[in-house]
């Protein structure tokens, strides 16, 4: 309800590794935290002055060259905030990725101390991709049926536990210099010319397969997925297709997909620089979400 939500006045922010840069309309109200890149003795904007196509095919070329990502910047998170009081509003509903990749959400919650005009609800999400822009999504869709931000981060902290990302990378090379991968036997996998599969919930990320090609790699992602959705109603689940680099792959990847489970992924997201900082740049994967009833 218009009137509930003018009521509120509450604003939801969702950083930029939730994918949603690209999908969100002009008019929509979720506003974009940018992480940033840094690469070749610069930092670039998550999403807003690179691109996961710019990063990747930099990266390609530089496999050698340190690169890593940082939270927003305080200046700019204090820049936000300070705007929202003077728009009018008084709380906010900030959805981050885990913290396990980023120390975004304590960032925010540093910054938000120094503004007490503005209540703002941190919800570390535990995850990234399309599963972490999900939770903004829904966050306003909540707000706009008249649900409380109190009630809303109630029912986002229940969603952690119902997210999922399983996706393959055809090559770990270019995280050896960030180490992301490292306590996972990276460097030996790469070795062996192998595939890996992992999936990523609650903020654990685990190996779930090793396969000698693209073609077994992408129907172990598809195996883990059914057997995600096995004995449940499909109809609760969200699903979305993810990649890093290359979006040929992705296409064969979601042809695939189709023509194993009948569910159409679409032309698919790709993940944003920061996270490829982080998984690579020769990946396919699902973000999936199995929903909530609304809080009531």
């Amino acid at each position: 309800m218009a009137g509930s939500y003018a009521l509120y006045r509450c604003a939801v922010l969702s950083t930029s590794s939730g994918s949603l840069s690209g999908i969100l309309d002009r008019d929509s109200p979720i506003q974009i935290l940018h992480l940033n890149v840094f690469m070749e003795q610069q930092e670039f904007a998550d999403g807003l002055e690179i691109s996961n196509e710019e990063y990747c095919n930099w990266r390609r070329e530089h496999l050698d060259s340190d690169v890593s990502t940082t939270p927003p910047s305080s200046e700019d998170l204090l820049r936000t905030f300070q705007y929202l009081v003077g728009q009018g509003y008084h709380e906010a509903i900030v959805t981050t990725l885990s913290h396990k990749l980023s120390d975004s959400a304590d960032m925010v919650r540093q910054v938000a101390e120094q503004v007490p005009q503005l209540k703002v609800h941190v919800v570390d999400t535990g995850t990234c991709c399309m599963p972490e822009g999900f939770f903004a999504l829904e966050a306003d869709r909540l707000l706009r049926e008249g649900k409380t931000p109190t009630e809303i981060v109630a029912y986002l902290e229940g969603l952690k536990e119902r997210c999922n990302i399983i996706f393959g990378l055809s090559t770990i090379k270019s995280l050896v210099g960030s180490g992301t991968m490292a306590r996972l036997g990276a460097s030996l996998c790469d070795w062996l010319g192998l595939r890996a599969v992992l999936r990523f919930s609650q903020d654990q990320l685990c190996r779930v397969e090793s396969t000698s090609d693209d073609e077994k790699m992408f129907d172990a992602i598809i195996d883990q997925v059914l057997k995600l959705m096995q004995g449940k109603n499909r109809e609760q689940f969200i699903l979305g297709g993810l990649y890093t680099g290359e979006r040929d792959r992705y296409r064969i990847f979601a042809e695939r997909f189709f023509k194993r489970t009948g569910i159409c992924l679409d032309d698919g997201v790709p993940v944003s620089p920061v996270v490829a900082v982080h998984v690579g740049i020769c990946g396919v994967g699902v973000g999936m979400v199995e929903k909530l009833e609304a809080a009531a």
